[in-house]
């Protein structure tokens, strides 16, 4: 029943998307441009249309390693960054856009229409943005244990990359208001777990017949298997507004992921976090969105909770052996820095306590993608933090 091929890929290579709002640089308002940066795009490029019209995703190419993935990335922001302007448009991104004042308009493609027709009054309002992160996997099987095992880790990925703290204006007193609004929607949050490949298969059957979904795209799970593409898709964290924190978290999970599956194959035997009742998984979720890198974790079924800064710090530890193998040390020592120096989440409300303008929040976004962007050499490189 259900038998779906899961086309295997390089072992842990890597894929990444990310969803960028497209503004007025004058006025810093959402401009609905998709369709003519879309118009000026080749066909089959980096470049694809989001839900809503002013936004815009960007896919890297396949890499190899961590490295290779960002100069990637570099490369098609500092392009469309370029394509942007000459359409008298600018970029930024974050979980949400802070000072929305007005409805989306959905991007006439009949998935997205389709969604709409569903979703109702929540499409209206569906105003976030994610970074997504596609690690290669061997088998349908391998993707399926490795989503189980990863699955107790979503919370902590959710504190590490919480960037919508404002919603239409507003301070919502959440480190991720976007993981919030999103878990209203029907196909979005906390995925199930799953014994093997033919578990999921029958699993889709099943959601395909109750009319749930059309085809595996319509899952928007926080963690999902993509078998046209061979990959697990981690599509839990709000989007960075750097790249350098794109790439921390990148190789973070990167990482994580290889460490895993050395302890699948018997060649590891510490493993942090272990799978929790669903109950808890939610509290976990709740309060990672709620307060971030501030939170406390439940880690068990006895109910005792630590705190998520010092979890991180001990998968830090445990994962230095397989970072250093990947050449990922360099961005965990980076990711472990932003424990103290503070996320994206704790940067946008120092920018409205200091002015009181939700605009400037936006606009701080803005500048620091252009600061990034704007790097030419090693030193500038170094000088602003991103070696």
């Amino acid at each position: 029943m259900g038998d779906i091929e899961f086309k295997s890929s390089p072992e842990f290579s890597l894929g990444m998307e990310i969803e960028l709002q497209l503004l007025n640089p004058d006025t810093l308002q959402l401009v609905d441009g998709i369709s003519p940066l879309l118009a000026q795009t080749p066909e089959n490029s980096w470049i694809q249309p989001e839900f809503n019209q002013a936004m815009v995703e960007i896919a890297s190419q396949v890499c190899s390693n961590i490295p290779e993935l960002e100069a990637n990335i570099v490369a098609i922001l500092r392009d469309l960054k370029t394509r942007c302007q000459a359409l008298g448009m600018t970029i930024c991104t974050a979980g949400t856009y802070p000072c929305c004042d007005r409805f989306a308009s959905i991007t006439p493609i009949p998935r997205y229409l389709s969604q709409q027709n569903t979703s109702g009054y929540l499409a209206d309002l569906m105003m976030t943005c994610a970074l997504q992160l596609h690690v290669g996997m061997p088998s349908g099987d391998v993707a399926i244990d490795i989503m189980g095992r990863l699955k107790p880790y979503l919370p902590i990925l959710l504190a590490l990359s919480a960037s919508s703290p404002f919603w239409w204006g507003h301070d919502t007193s959440f480190a991720s208001f976007r993981q919030r609004f999103l878990s209203s929607m029907r196909t979005y949050g906390i995925c199930p777990t799953f014994k093997n490949w033919q578990d999921f298969t029958n699993f889709f059957a099943t959601a395909q017949n109750a009319g749930m979904f059309e085809i595996i795209r319509d899952i928007h799970w926080d963690l999902r298997p993509q078998p046209d593409f061979g990959t697990l898709e981690v599509r839990v964290m709000d989007a960075q507004p750097t790249i350098k924190e794109s790439m921390m978290l990148a190789a973070f999970i990167h990482s994580l992921i290889v460490d895993m599956y050395h302890h699948s194959q018997g060649k590891q035997t510490e493993f942090l976090l272990t799978p929790l009742p669903w109950l808890i998984e939610r509290e976990n979720y709740f309060r990672a969105s709620r307060w971030g890198l501030d939170a406390n974790y439940i880690e068990d079924e006895q109910g005792n909770s630590r705190p998520i800064r010092n979890i991180v710090k001990d998968i830090l530890n445990v994962l230095a052996e397989t970072a250093d193998t990947l050449g990922n040390s360099s961005y965990l020592f980076q990711l472990e820095k932003r424990l103290d120096q503070g996320a994206s989440y704790i940067r946008q409300r120092r920018v409205f306590e200091s002015t009181g303008s939700v605009k400037a929040v936006v606009a701080s976004l803005v500048s620091e993608l252009e600061a990034e962007l704007a790097i030419k050499s090693r030193q500038e490189a170094v000088a602003y933090g991103w070696l």
